[in-house]
């Protein structure tokens, strides 16, 4: 049976597509191959989305310091090589640089309407209308068939509330970018996640106190094997079939291969669950907790003025309180109505679909463990294949089932993440994915 999802009207219904970063992108590439027309919008001034350092639409948490957890050939879109990347880990400013390289090769830039905000994506008789609004003012409305969300799930920060009042300067760790404004201070950064860890190792450069403050502690994982080849390449073996009981076993017996100090072990991983958070990935944060640059406390428990108090019942004195907690899916441009009725659209089919919103699609929106941009280019040839009707789905009533089951079976991943469910594993994920689309692969540049 074809599922009311597949298919697109043509001429007066075309498809929109909502966001330029990795996931727009890869949605309009994936469409542009075929015969479907899009409209195409984001409301910063220049493609990029979060890689765009401090874009322009106030959305890039990116800061100066990073670099990305996937190596160069994970970074790649549908085949497209730049070599002069190599193997290595890039910068977030080289990850911007082959984007803007992929928009030129591709001649896709030109199909962005830049500077251009979706305000609005309203459900009609005939698909959705979607109304925009340029930084002129101006604002547009269209009917579209099918409308793709590709506007990204990590910008909207979640910012904690500690009891008592702090005295010093508090910021989320979306508005830090370099650490000069940690010269000298006392700093105390909460949360122990990828973005954490990173910040307290740039604090080390210039303030006088670096404390980290973690609720449950995680395993620390390195950018490199022993052998000196990215991780990510070398973890792409057959072990990526076993189940996932057995995948964990083998990967904890691994752990002492990172060569991490027992004074390490104890500070970050005494008190965590073994995947029950994603790994965090950085190769410096062990040696400086080594050398107590940074010292390791507990969660938060109140502020009161610069003093702040952590779990065991220490406290230190803090000038800037860096709030590393991370981000909540935010989609402004539904309306309260929409959400309910669709449950804040936490169970879609394959993280994709929304069963009972056909022609809906998200892009883009997984919590991704392991390589994310591959993940982001199947789901956007699949999306493209159930526009263009070449790809099926079940009935509505079967979607939205499995939509639930996977849920499920995601916030099982790792069963201590936020958003649990939108948790998926690179490798697995892609093979159910191809599986489900039957897609011949047909992307063999270089």
């Amino acid at each position: 049976m074809r599922s009311q999802h597949c298919g697109f009207t043509q001429g007066r219904h075309p498809v929109c597509i909502v966001g330029a970063g990795v996931a727009g992108i890869s949605t309009a590439y994936a469409l542009s191959r075929t015969k479907v027309p899009f409209d195409w919008f984001d409301d910063g001034s220049q493609p990029g989305g979060l890689w765009r350092y401090e874009n322009d639409n106030g959305k890039s948490a990116v800061y100066a310091s990073l670099i990305t957890n996937t190596s160069a050939p994970n970074m790649r879109l549908f085949g497209h090589h730049k070599p002069s990347f190599g193997e290595r880990y890039l910068r977030h400013d080289e990850a911007m640089e082959y984007l803007e390289w992929f928009l030129e090769r591709t001649g896709l830039r030109e199909s962005l309407t830049p500077g251009t905000a979706v305000t609005s994506v309203e459900r009609t008789n005939a698909g959705f209308t979607v109304t925009t609004r340029s930084r002129s003012g101006a604002a547009g409305s269209r009917e579209y068939g099918s409308v793709v969300i590709a506007n990204g799930r990590n910008w909207c920060p979640v910012v904690p509330k500690f009891r008592g009042e702090f005295s010093g300067r508090f910021l989320h760790s979306a508005a830090y970018k370099t650490p000069e404004i940690l010269k000298d201070q006392r700093v105390v950064v909460a949360g122990f996640g990828n973005t954490g860890a990173d910040i307290a190792v740039d604090a080390t450069s210039c303030a006088r106190q670096v404390i980290l403050s973690t609720r449950g502690g995680g395993f620390l994982s390195l950018r490199y094997s022993r052998g000196g080849k990215p991780a990510d390449l070398v973890r792409r073996t057959w072990t990526y079939r076993l189940p996932r009981l057995l995948r964990t076993k083998l990967a904890r017996l691994l752990l002492p291969e990172r060569g991490l100090s027992p004074k390490v072990v104890e500070a970050l991983e005494a008190r965590a669950v073994f995947r029950a958070k994603p790994p965090v990935i950085n190769d410096r944060i062990a040696g400086l907790i080594d050398s107590d640059a940074i010292q390791v406390r507990p969660e938060i428990v109140d502020l009161a003025g610069s003093r702040v108090r952590f779990a065991d019942g220490s406290t230190v004195e803090a000038d800037v309180l860096i709030a590393a907690t991370g981000f909540t899916t935010s989609f402004p441009f539904f309306s309260d109505e929409m959400l309910e009725r669709n449950g804040g659209f936490r169970d879609r089919y394959f993280r994709v679909v929304a069963p009972a919103e056909p022609g809906l699609y998200f892009v883009g929106h997984a919590a991704v463990l392991g390589p994310v941009w591959p993940v982001i280019e199947e789901q956007a040839r699949w999306v493209a294949g159930l526009i263009t009707g070449e790809c099926r789905l079940p009935s509505e009533r079967t979607l939205a089932r499995r939509a639930r089951a996977q849920s499920a079976s995601n916030a099982r991943i790792c069963r201590e993440s936020a958003r649990g469910e939108d948790t998926v594993e690179t490798y697995p994920y892609i093979d159910a994915l191809k599986r489900e689309h039957g897609l011949r692969a047909e992307y063999t540049v270089s």
